[in-house]
């Protein structure tokens, strides 16, 4: 019964965001709609997780449906609502991301460490450790003819500019033509300026025009914001950050990292619901791509590998890998009772 009501009060969530949301959307105020355990409470994973469940529960029953990203309420589930006394339809509330925090302590050196323009050093290491945090092994070079941050495995190189006002101002500040001799160097694809904030025109103008891109400092607080919720995969980051084809990137410029995430809950469910019907105890990637390319799926191998991956580490641990193949850590209707699925 608690599955049940937990059904229908996010359909009661959806129905409130205008009857369609994304899944981050929805994860961001279920609180106010779900009696949270004690765990959930704890742990956002799980109930990002939770979440999850009910949205292919209520596909399943055929009260929701996903198309592309986004999950929209169906004729049935309109009519479900209207059973419940709920009036579809209610205009859309768009959710606005949460203020940037200075609780994750990364962030917090950052925020400060940006307006110390007496040691631009700190800053630049901030930036590094930032980027460490997130999968993209940052070396902190600095000095004379070199860069401050270099990302190899990427092709990327970094500056921090520090400043006491809070802006960047001139061209001569940010030094374009040292920065494009050290991509000449370093043979790098992409060139980033990390910096509290960059005033219109010159410098703007001369960035996009050396197809330089400058970061606000928030804007890697946000990445890091989110990442804490759930990871995100390093190319993405460096998609988010280079391959947008904006000049200036701002926190509302940095996506959330659970929209990757929508394929891979959507793998993961069908996996956890095939483990079930066919009580198979073992099974490789490349056993479940050849089965559910005969069912017409568009699951690439590596999704697959990564759902599987997925479901072999905390707080799920259902499965463990040895050599190619995935086997169950226990009986699957315990195992899905444990997590709550």
């Amino acid at each position: 019964m608690v599955r049940d009501t937990r059904k229908n009060n996010l359909l009661k969530l959806i129905n409130e965001l205008g009857g369609k949301g994304q899944h981050s959307d929805f994860c961001e105020k279920i609180r106010d709609y779900w009696e949270l355990t004690e765990e959930e409470k704890r742990n956002e994973k799980k109930l990002f997780h939770h979440v999850a469940s009910i949205e292919q529960a209520l596909k399943a029953s055929e009260l929701l449906e996903l198309q592309g990203r986004i999950w929209r309420i169906t004729e049935k589930g309109k009519e479900h609502l209207s059973s419940m006394g709920y009036k579809p339809n209610i205009p859309t509330i768009v959710p606005q991301p949460p203020p940037i925090t200075v609780d994750l302590p990364l962030c917090k050196q950052l925020l400060e460490s940006q307006r110390n323009s007496d040691d631009s050093t700190m800053f630049e290491k901030a930036i590094a450790d930032a980027f460490n945090s997130l999968g993209l092994p940052a070396k902190h070079i600095g000095g004379k003819d070199e860069p401050d941050i270099l990302i190899g495995n990427y092709k990327v190189i970094l500056d921090g500019k520090s400043t006491r006002e809070g802006i960047i101002t001139s061209e001569p500040a940010i030094g374009f033509e040292r920065l494009e001799r050290y991509k000449d160097k370093y043979n790098a694809s992409h060139i980033g300026v990390v910096g509290p904030g960059f005033s219109e025109g010159y410098v703007r103008e001369t960035a996009k025009k050396r197809g330089i891109v400058l970061i606000e400092t928030e804007a890697i607080c946000r990445i890091l914001q989110n990442h804490s919720v759930y990871p995100y995969e390093p190319n993405r980051i460096v998609e988010i950050l280079f391959n947008s084809g904006k000049v200036v990137i701002t926190p509302k410029n940095i996506l959330p990292s659970t929209i990757d995430q929508e394929k891979l809950i959507g793998i993961v469910a069908k996996i956890l619901s095939d483990i079930k019907l066919t009580r198979k105890n073992s099974f490789s990637s490349r056993e479940l791509h050849i089965a559910y390319s005969w069912q017409s799926l568009n699951f690439e191998s590596d999704e697959i590998e990564n759902a599987l991956k997925f479901l072999s580490v905390a707080p799920f641990s259902i499965l463990q890998k040895q050599n190619d193949e995935y086997t169950l850590t226990g009986d699957i209707d315990s195992l899905l009772k444990k997590i709550g699925l």
